[in-house]
Protein backbone atom coordinates (compact mmCIF):
# COMPACT_ATOMS: atom_id res chain seq x y z
CA UNK A 1 0.00 0.00 0.00
CA UNK A 2 2.51 2.36 0.85
CA UNK A 3 4.31 1.63 -2.64
CA UNK A 4 1.57 2.64 -4.22
CA UNK A 5 0.87 5.48 -1.99
CA UNK A 6 4.03 6.95 -3.12
CA UNK A 7 3.34 6.08 -7.32
CA UNK A 8 0.52 7.83 -7.08
CA UNK A 9 1.93 10.95 -4.91
CA UNK A 10 5.16 10.69 -8.29
CA UNK A 11 2.61 10.55 -10.59
CA UNK A 12 1.05 13.60 -9.55
CA UNK A 13 4.15 15.67 -8.66
CA UNK A 14 4.56 14.81 -12.23
CA UNK A 15 2.02 16.12 -13.87
CA UNK A 16 1.35 19.29 -11.88
CA UNK A 17 4.72 20.05 -12.71
CA UNK A 18 5.09 23.67 -14.47
CA UNK A 19 6.28 23.32 -17.84
CA UNK A 20 10.09 24.98 -18.50
CA UNK A 21 9.69 28.20 -19.96
CA UNK A 22 10.98 28.20 -23.66
CA UNK A 23 11.89 30.45 -26.40
CA UNK A 24 8.65 30.72 -29.02
CA UNK A 25 10.03 29.18 -32.09
CA UNK A 26 9.45 31.91 -34.77
CA UNK A 27 12.10 33.73 -32.26
CA UNK A 28 15.10 32.33 -34.25
CA UNK A 29 13.81 31.82 -37.78
CA UNK A 30 15.84 33.88 -40.66
CA UNK A 31 19.35 34.24 -41.00
CA UNK A 32 22.45 33.88 -39.27
CA UNK A 33 25.86 34.62 -40.03
CA UNK A 34 27.89 32.02 -38.62
CA UNK A 35 31.69 32.60 -36.82
CA UNK A 36 33.68 29.98 -35.92
CA UNK A 37 36.75 31.39 -35.07
CA UNK A 38 38.82 28.91 -37.63
CA UNK A 39 41.03 30.48 -40.77
CA UNK A 40 37.98 29.20 -42.44
CA UNK A 41 36.18 32.06 -41.93
CA UNK A 42 32.69 33.03 -41.61
CA UNK A 43 29.20 31.92 -43.57
CA UNK A 44 26.07 32.02 -42.84
CA UNK A 45 22.91 29.53 -42.28
CA UNK A 46 19.18 30.25 -42.21
CA UNK A 47 16.69 28.37 -40.15
CA UNK A 48 13.22 28.48 -41.82
CA UNK A 49 9.53 28.56 -40.73
CA UNK A 50 8.42 25.46 -42.84
CA UNK A 51 8.52 21.74 -42.03
CA UNK A 52 10.03 18.80 -43.85
CA UNK A 53 10.08 15.81 -43.21
CA UNK A 54 9.23 15.74 -39.54
CA UNK A 55 11.49 18.63 -38.90
CA UNK A 56 11.89 22.70 -39.80
CA UNK A 57 13.94 23.37 -42.40
CA UNK A 58 17.31 24.84 -42.61
CA UNK A 59 20.52 25.55 -45.12
CA UNK A 60 23.97 26.59 -44.29
CA UNK A 61 25.29 28.43 -47.60
CA UNK A 62 29.44 28.53 -47.98
CA UNK A 63 29.53 26.69 -44.46
CA UNK A 64 32.21 23.12 -44.14
CA UNK A 65 32.31 21.01 -41.51
CA UNK A 66 28.97 19.82 -39.92
CA UNK A 67 27.27 23.06 -41.09
CA UNK A 68 27.85 21.69 -44.35
CA UNK A 69 25.23 18.87 -43.79
CA UNK A 70 23.01 21.10 -42.50
CA UNK A 71 19.34 20.30 -43.21
CA UNK A 72 16.67 21.37 -40.59
CA UNK A 73 16.00 22.39 -36.80
CA UNK A 74 14.11 22.00 -33.70
CA UNK A 75 13.63 24.46 -30.63
CA UNK A 76 15.25 23.19 -27.49
CA UNK A 77 14.83 23.40 -23.88
CA UNK A 78 17.51 26.00 -24.03
CA UNK A 79 17.22 27.74 -27.46
CA UNK A 80 17.79 25.37 -30.74
CA UNK A 81 19.44 22.21 -32.21
CA UNK A 82 21.06 21.97 -35.72
CA UNK A 83 20.13 18.58 -37.86
CA UNK A 84 21.69 16.71 -40.58
CA UNK A 85 19.28 15.10 -43.39
CA UNK A 86 19.00 11.89 -41.58
CA UNK A 87 17.67 13.99 -37.83
CA UNK A 88 20.71 13.54 -36.20
CA UNK A 89 22.32 16.53 -34.09
CA UNK A 90 25.48 18.27 -35.26
CA UNK A 91 25.35 21.21 -32.80
CA UNK A 92 23.04 22.73 -30.24
CA UNK A 93 23.16 26.37 -29.30
CA UNK A 94 21.61 28.74 -26.76
CA UNK A 95 21.20 32.32 -26.49
CA UNK A 96 23.93 35.14 -25.50
CA UNK A 97 23.81 38.46 -25.51
CA UNK A 98 21.90 38.47 -28.85
CA UNK A 99 23.40 35.60 -30.60
CA UNK A 100 23.05 31.99 -30.08
CA UNK A 101 26.42 30.00 -28.76
CA UNK A 102 26.86 26.81 -28.96
CA UNK A 103 29.46 23.44 -29.82
CA UNK A 104 29.12 21.34 -33.04
CA UNK A 105 29.52 17.53 -33.12
CA UNK A 106 33.40 18.20 -34.17
CA UNK A 107 33.90 19.68 -30.69
CA UNK A 108 33.73 22.95 -32.49
CA UNK A 109 32.74 25.83 -30.36
CA UNK A 110 30.14 28.55 -33.18
CA UNK A 111 28.17 31.79 -33.06
CA UNK A 112 25.97 32.64 -34.69
CA UNK A 113 24.76 36.54 -35.09
CA UNK A 114 20.95 36.76 -36.25
CA UNK A 115 21.22 39.04 -39.49
CA UNK A 116 17.16 39.70 -40.17
CA UNK A 117 15.94 41.07 -36.98
CA UNK A 118 15.57 38.36 -34.59
CA UNK A 119 14.73 38.63 -31.11
CA UNK A 120 15.07 35.98 -28.22
CA UNK A 121 12.74 36.18 -24.99
CA UNK A 122 10.08 34.38 -27.01
CA UNK A 123 7.20 31.97 -25.30
CA UNK A 124 5.66 28.48 -27.37
CA UNK A 125 2.10 29.94 -25.69
CA UNK A 126 0.88 32.90 -28.30
CA UNK A 127 -0.88 34.78 -25.36
CA UNK A 128 1.90 34.70 -23.37
CA UNK A 129 2.98 38.60 -22.30
CA UNK A 130 5.24 39.49 -19.87
CA UNK A 131 6.23 43.22 -18.61
CA UNK A 132 8.35 45.61 -19.78
CA UNK A 133 10.81 48.06 -17.98
CA UNK A 134 8.16 50.53 -17.54
CA UNK A 135 5.56 47.84 -16.41
CA UNK A 136 3.63 47.53 -19.36
CA UNK A 137 2.16 44.90 -20.72
CA UNK A 138 3.70 43.58 -23.98
CA UNK A 139 4.39 40.24 -26.18
CA UNK A 140 7.58 38.10 -26.31
CA UNK A 141 7.41 37.83 -30.10
CA UNK A 142 6.74 39.49 -33.44
CA UNK A 143 2.80 40.60 -33.69
CA UNK A 144 0.25 40.81 -36.36
CA UNK A 145 -1.41 43.77 -36.32
CA UNK A 146 -4.60 42.52 -37.07
CA UNK A 147 -4.92 39.53 -34.63
CA UNK A 148 -2.77 40.95 -31.81
CA UNK A 149 -1.33 37.71 -31.54
CA UNK A 150 2.40 36.24 -32.49
CA UNK A 151 2.93 36.27 -36.38
CA UNK A 152 3.92 32.80 -37.73
CA UNK A 153 7.01 31.65 -37.63
CA UNK A 154 6.94 31.26 -41.66
CA UNK A 155 5.91 35.30 -41.64
CA UNK A 156 9.20 36.43 -39.48
CA UNK A 157 12.34 36.50 -41.89
CA UNK A 158 12.16 39.16 -44.58
CA UNK A 159 12.24 37.61 -48.09
CA UNK A 160 15.13 37.72 -50.11
CA UNK A 161 13.93 37.04 -53.58
CA UNK A 162 10.82 38.61 -55.38
CA UNK A 163 7.93 37.68 -53.32
CA UNK A 164 3.93 38.01 -53.53
CA UNK A 165 3.09 38.98 -50.19
CA UNK A 166 0.26 40.58 -48.29
CA UNK A 167 0.42 43.92 -46.05
CA UNK A 168 -1.16 42.76 -42.57
CA UNK A 169 -2.26 46.89 -42.07
CA UNK A 170 -1.51 50.28 -44.01
CA UNK A 171 1.82 50.40 -45.04
CA UNK A 172 4.05 53.34 -46.06
CA UNK A 173 6.44 52.58 -48.92
CA UNK A 174 9.27 55.51 -49.09
CA UNK A 175 11.29 56.66 -51.73
CA UNK A 176 14.48 55.88 -49.97
CA UNK A 177 15.53 52.80 -47.69
CA UNK A 178 15.88 55.70 -44.92
CA UNK A 179 12.47 55.38 -43.27
CA UNK A 180 12.53 59.47 -43.01
CA UNK A 181 12.62 59.66 -46.48
CA UNK A 182 9.22 61.05 -48.32
CA UNK A 183 6.55 58.71 -48.42
CA UNK A 184 5.31 58.20 -51.97
CA UNK A 185 2.62 55.35 -51.81
CA UNK A 186 0.64 53.26 -48.99
CA UNK A 187 -0.65 49.69 -49.28
CA UNK A 188 -4.13 49.16 -47.62
CA UNK A 189 -4.72 46.39 -45.36
CA UNK A 190 -4.93 43.30 -46.56
CA UNK A 191 -3.40 44.18 -50.26
CA UNK A 192 -1.59 41.70 -51.84
CA UNK A 193 1.66 43.43 -53.61
CA UNK A 194 5.00 42.10 -54.64
CA UNK A 195 8.40 42.76 -52.84
CA UNK A 196 11.21 42.44 -55.08
CA UNK A 197 13.13 41.31 -51.82
CA UNK A 198 14.83 42.75 -48.62
CA UNK A 199 18.24 43.66 -47.46
CA UNK A 200 20.20 44.19 -44.32
CA UNK A 201 20.89 47.75 -43.79
CA UNK A 202 22.13 50.07 -40.86
CA UNK A 203 18.10 51.51 -40.03
CA UNK A 204 16.96 47.42 -40.25
CA UNK A 205 15.85 45.09 -43.19
CA UNK A 206 14.51 46.99 -45.82
CA UNK A 207 12.31 45.74 -48.53
CA UNK A 208 11.99 46.94 -52.30
CA UNK A 209 8.81 47.61 -53.77
CA UNK A 210 7.71 48.48 -57.21
CA UNK A 211 4.71 49.50 -59.39
CA UNK A 212 3.33 51.74 -61.79
CA UNK A 213 5.66 52.60 -64.58
CA UNK A 214 8.92 51.44 -62.89
CA UNK A 215 7.99 53.10 -59.41
CA UNK A 216 10.74 51.80 -57.07
CA UNK A 217 10.15 52.33 -53.30
CA UNK A 218 11.34 50.95 -50.10
CA UNK A 219 9.13 49.29 -46.82
CA UNK A 220 9.85 47.48 -43.65
CA UNK A 221 9.26 44.44 -42.76
CA UNK A 222 9.51 45.39 -39.07
CA UNK A 223 7.72 47.80 -37.11
CA UNK A 224 7.64 49.41 -33.11
CA UNK A 225 4.52 50.82 -31.37
CA UNK A 226 3.96 51.06 -27.45
CA UNK A 227 6.83 48.87 -26.69
CA UNK A 228 5.37 45.69 -29.38
CA UNK A 229 7.55 44.84 -32.09
CA UNK A 230 5.19 43.91 -35.08
CA UNK A 231 5.50 42.53 -38.70
CA UNK A 232 4.45 44.64 -41.35
CA UNK A 233 3.35 42.08 -44.05
CA UNK A 234 2.76 38.09 -44.69
CA UNK A 235 5.02 36.60 -46.76
CA UNK A 236 2.49 35.14 -48.76
CA UNK A 237 -0.72 36.84 -50.68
Amino acid sequence: MRIRHALAVLAFLVIAAPAFAQEHPSAFVGSWEVETGSAIGKCNVELKGTAFAGKLSARSIMCLGPLGFLNGWTPSRDGVTLLDLSGREIGSFGPSRGNLVGRLSDGSIVTMRPTSGQRFGGRRDDDRRRPDRDGNDRADCYLREDTGRCADPSDIPPPRERRLVRSVGPLNVRSQEDMSSQVVTQTEAGECFTVHGCRDTRWGPRCEVRWGKNQVGYTIKYFERNGKNYIGFLNRC
